[in-house]
């Protein structure tokens, strides 16, 4: 098998196990299902779609993990994949503002290639926007193998 095929399976897998977690999480109380797309901007640049879970650790923090797959710009490569987990802490827990801001940093794993799988250090700044029906938007910017740019949708109950 390929390293390419090998990354595509791998990337499959992560992505049926997110989505079996948010299936489970969503009858867990204060799991907070997500959304997102995200652009790496990088010599190994990408634009990943994303789905992942929110959970609160206290009031001001919480912990965001995620996987993503999309396509790559990278010479030799035409998928990449990634997983993350995040620390966010709220900088405005109780939402008394219309914008809420927080920062965050974590770790996470990519494929976008040769060599195949790298570990990365993530550190992102956003902002929840306010409620829309049921769901909070996000943007948030930041570095993890390049910049990051990322926007996307926080279910909300």
């Amino acid at each position: 098998m390929t390293s390419g095929a090998r990354g595509t399976l791998v990337a499959m897998l992560m992505f049926t196990v997110a989505t079996v977690a948010h299936a489970q999480g969503a009858a867990t109380p204060g799991i907070e299902l997500e959304a997102r797309i995200d652009a790496i901007l990088s010599h190994r640049g990408a634009l990943q779609a994303a789905l992942g879970a929110d959970v609160p650790i206290s009031s001001a923090m919480h912990l965001e993990l995620a996987a993503g797959i999309g396509p790559s710009f990278a010479g030799n490569a035409d998928l990449s994949a990634r997983t993350d987990a995040v620390v966010h802490f709220l900088i405005d827990p109780r939402h008394a503002t219309r914008w809420s801001p927080y920062a965050g940093a974590g770790i996470g794993a990519r494929y976008d290639g040769r060599p195949g799988w790298r570990a990365l250090a993530i550190i992102v700044v956003g902002v929840n926007a306010p409620r829309w029906k049921h769901a909070i938007p996000f943007i948030e910017a930041g570095f993890s193998g390049g910049i990051r740019i990322g926007a996307g949708l926080r279910r909300a109950r």
